[in-house]
């Protein structure tokens, strides 16, 4: 009876022990597991009532073990992270998005670095999405903004592993007519050309097919080869691109570099009817 009852003892002081939310937490990087959601812990301990879970995890936040680059999402900041007070967006970005049942590519210059072209570490980490939308997440420590298509063509998305999963990333081709067609909002056409000049060596148009020219609008590919031939001297790259936009049987009409800017007296490109009402300084590689 008295090892029975110094046994009890000792399971039932395991159990609190194991049973801790700060034990829970500390215990998903020992099995490579960086992120939980708020339901995840509710369900964990269903005998805590929830304003107290809530409580405890604000109290984790504080004490900078925990971020919340969303509602009811939580990443635990690794320890080589905590002077940081943030976990990098690739830790914890497949979870996140697994967790809302969203398609999503890392883009445009996020994109070009993992693809070597990191001439401008961008400030920013941009994200392709399908709708519905979500508030670009900005904080004084890290910054996400999110970019939107009808349609994630994930034939050119690629799965790249990570120390904590996997991140879907732009193809190099794609990346490079995302940085045409969003250059309203991921900086200038300048910005873009710069990024090119590094990215274009990974790209090869010539492995695609005429319908990846349906992953953007026609005058996307025109200020595409546009700046491969004309800026970057980029001329067997921008034949391939020419030969993509032949085969879809696209006819080209004129369009401006630089969208929503005054084209009166600018000159026509004759080859990609690039109206050239922007001009092109490259940064120094």
């Amino acid at each position: 009876m008295t090892y029975f009852v110094y046994f009890c003892k000792r399971i039932s002081k395991v159990m609190i022990k194991v049973g801790t939310i700060s034990d829970w937490i500390s215990s998903k990087p020992q099995r490579g597991k960086y992120t939980f959601s708020r339901d995840e812990l509710l369900a964990s301990f269903p005998g805590i009532k929830p304003e107290t879970v809530s409580a405890k995890l604000s109290r984790e936040v504080r004490k900078g073990r925990l971020m919340i680059p969303l509602n009811g999402f939580y990443v635990i900041i690794p320890d080589e992270y905590a002077l940081r007070g943030f976990a990098p967006q690739p830790f914890y970005l497949d979870d996140m998005m697994r967790h809302l049942g969203r398609n999503y590519y890392v883009a445009l210059m996020s994109a070009g670095s993992y693809h070597g072209a990191g001439h401008q570490a961008p400030m920013t980490f941009c994200v392709m999405l399908e709708p519905p939308a979500m508030h670009d997440k900005k904080t004084d420590k890290y910054s996400t903004q999110y970019f939107y298509r009808t349609h994630i063509p994930m034939e050119y998305v690629e799965r790249r592993q990570t120390r904590t999963g996997y991140i879907n990333i732009s193809c190099p081709e794609l990346t490079a007519i995302d940085m045409m067609a969003y250059q309203a909002r991921s900086g200038s056409v300048t910005r873009a050309a710069t990024v090119l000049a590094e990215l274009v060596e990974k790209t090869d148009f010539g492995r695609l097919g005429p319908e990846f020219v349906k992953v953007a609008p026609v005058a996307s590919f025109q200020r595409l080869g546009y700046v491969l031939e004309e800026v970057l001297d980029e001329k067997e790259a921008a034949d391939a691109v020419y030969d993509l936009l032949k085969k879809a049987g696209v006819r080209l009409q004129p369009a401006a570099l630089k969208p929503g800017k005054d084209v009166d007296g600018c000159e026509q490109n004759s080859r990609w009817k690039i109206i050239v009402n922007e001009a092109i300084e490259i940064d120094e590689l």
